[in-house]
């Protein structure tokens, strides 16, 4: 294993209502020995979870951040908002999420107004965040323009991590957990079929939702997943990785041609 290869695992859906499932997976993941995890926090699930509003959670997410868990904007209310224009888009929504693809057919003025009101609650809350991800990564050009005009230094998608900063985009596959219409055991077969032909990936991505680890068979075969990773990537978070990838490329493109 050599210092360039990289494991992020991700936890999306961190809101109140998911605490003590959240919790429970970063023990787990902590006895992997990923001690830096990102968590893509949603501002106001389902329009009535403020995290700013509750108290003990948001203190939990300072501390979370204190010990190097990085907290990421997922989206505000994580409802789906217009319907989604035209069959592919349609598709998207059913199939990569439950009808949550909050940011697939904003404009441009409606998404900045919901990322600027989430910035709000997490610095209410106490927390800072530089990358945004919408729901399922659905999101249009107009939402990803209003993403980069608010200040964040990156986003992703299902495959591909986007550098605001540096203008990059880079392909990085992703193992992708619960929810959705693809997610129960017959995923986790097809995942661990995936898992062999991106092991050798330089990076790869492990993405948990919360409701996974209520399955214990189903979740352990998602750690079993990740031990396999382990042996040959380091742990990182998205800030991280995204940060050492900008190094890099400004190194390479210093070197004297």
């Amino acid at each position: 294993m050599t210092d360039s290869r990289f494991l992020i695992v991700s936890i999306h859906d961190v809101a109140p209502p998911h605490w003590a499932q959240v919790e429970k997976i970063l023990k787990h993941l902590w006895r992997l020995g990923i001690r830096k995890r990102s968590l893509l926090v949603i501002p106001n699930f389902r329009g009535c979870w403020r995290v700013d509003e509750y108290r003990e959670f948001a203190e939990w997410l300072c501390e979370r951040q204190r010990e190097g868990d990085e907290i990421i904007l997922h989206g505000f209310e994580h409802n789906e908002v217009h319907k989604a224009q035209g069959a592919r888009d349609w598709i998207k929504n059913q199939l990569y999420t439950q009808g949550e693809g909050e940011f697939l057919a904003l404009n441009y003025e409606e998404a900045r107004n919901r990322i600027e009101r989430g910035i709000a609650i997490l610095k209410a809350a106490g927390v800072e965040s530089s990358g945004f991800v919408a729901p399922a990564w659905l999101i249009n050009r107009a939402g990803l323009t209003a993403v980069k005009d608010l200040g964040f230094e990156y986003t992703n998608s299902y495959t591909r991590i986007t550098d605001f900063v540096s203008g990059k985009s880079k392909f990085v596959p992703s193992l992708v957990f619960g929810p959705g219409r693809l997610n129960e055991d017959f995923s986790l077969l097809l995942q661990r079929l995936a898992t062999k032909l991106i092991r050798w990936q330089s990076s790869v991505r492990v993405v948990i939702h919360p409701p996974c680890v209520e399955h214990d068979r189903r979740f352990e075969g998602i750690l079993a997943l990740i031990r396999e990773q382990l042996l040959c990537h380091r742990p990182r978070t998205y800030s991280e990785f995204v940060h050492g990838w900008r190094k890099q490329t400004a190194s390479l493109l210093a070197i004297p041609q």
